[in-house]
């Protein structure tokens, strides 16, 4: 054997050590910090099976998944009872780990979240396929008293960017207005006053490529700007994307640096600096990942990431 062979022998058998230690690291439960393992077989929460992937996930309609919801609440009741009986607090604020298969789907990612939201782990640190190196966070957004018209905001505008994304190069705030018949008169007027930069990122595959579309509040980032609606701006690949994205960053700073001080709306908190990643729920994590990852580098990941899916 050369020495370069034996070079690259040992690289390689010096790489998977350490492939296969961050995997045990990230793997490996403790009593403050559960693990959810989820493949396309079975998942399972601290090495115990709960059920089947396809059935309890995937088949199910809700974003609710009963199973899981149960093996983490008597979780939460056993640190709550031993927080009692040792006398200190309990903790609102708990950590979970989740590792997924990269062909899962986004949509089950999505359930699986929010599941882990609902019972109140409120941050949780997950990995995506084989790759135990790249741990990324997402945190829930807290907040005291929303803006009124923050459930209008959420409950139509992803929706409508995606629909309007793949063709169009700006959805008016008129279009968005109309989408809800039965908004009230303060959701129109807190709409008009929408002061977010509101970056929503995804994208829409063909048989050879991706054209990956930002859209975002344009406005927001002008001195006196009016909300009129969302720009939106294609990339085909991925540099590209990242350039204007640092582009982005840096107007922002420009922007806000004279406002360190000043307390913004909680809606415009919430989804102010955040990226929402936006895909249909059959696209694949593996397909997700590069862009989380990428997203990750600028800085939005914790409460400065968020996630929805269109169920349709």
């Amino acid at each position: 054997m050369s020495r370069l062979s034996a070079y690259i022998l040992f690289l390689t058998l010096f790489l998977l050590a350490a492939c296969d230690s961050a995997k045990k690291d990230f793997m490996t439960p403790n009593p403050d910090e559960p693990v959810l393992d989820v493949g396309l077989d079975e998942y399972s929460l601290n090495g115990t099976v709960l059920g089947k992937t396809a059935t309890d996930v995937s088949a199910n309609q809700e974003l609710l998944i009963v199973p899981l919801d149960d093996g983490l609440k008597k979780i939460r009741v056993f640190e709550q009872e031993e927080a009692l009986k040792n006398k200190q607090p309990v903790d609102e604020c708990i950590k979970a780990k989740l590792h997924v298969d990269e062909n899962l789907s986004f949509g089950d990612f999505y359930k699986i979240i929010a599941t882990m939201f609902f019972e109140g782990f409120s941050t949780i640190d997950y990995v995506i396929g084989d790759n135990f190196k790249d741990v990324y966070d997402v945190k829930l957004p807290t907040c005291s008293s929303l803006s009124i018209c923050f459930s209008f905001i959420v409950r139509h505008m992803p929706k409508l960017r995606y629909k309007f994304g793949r063709d169009r190069s700006k959805l008016s705030l008129n279009e968005i207005l109309s989408a809800d018949n039965d908004k009230r008169k303060y959701e129109i007027d807190c709409v008009k006053d929408y002061k977010a930069l509101d970056l929503m990122l995804t994208f829409y595959a063909s048989k050879d490529d991706k054209t990956y579309v930002l859209s975002l509040n344009e406005e927001a980032l002008k001195e006196n700007g009016s909300f009129d609606g969302f720009k939106f701006y294609s990339f085909n690949n991925l540099a590209d994307l990242w350039k204007f994205i640092a582009e982005i960053q840096s107007k922002e700073k420009f922007l806000h640096k004279s406002e360190q001080n000043k307390q913004p709306k909680c809606a415009w908190n919430l989804v102010g600096n955040q990226m929402m990643l936006f895909f249909p729920k059959d696209v694949l994590m593996k397909d997700v990942a590069p862009l989380i990852k990428g997203l990750n580098a600028y800085g939005y990941n914790g409460d400065r990431i968020a996630f929805s899916v269109a169920l349709w």
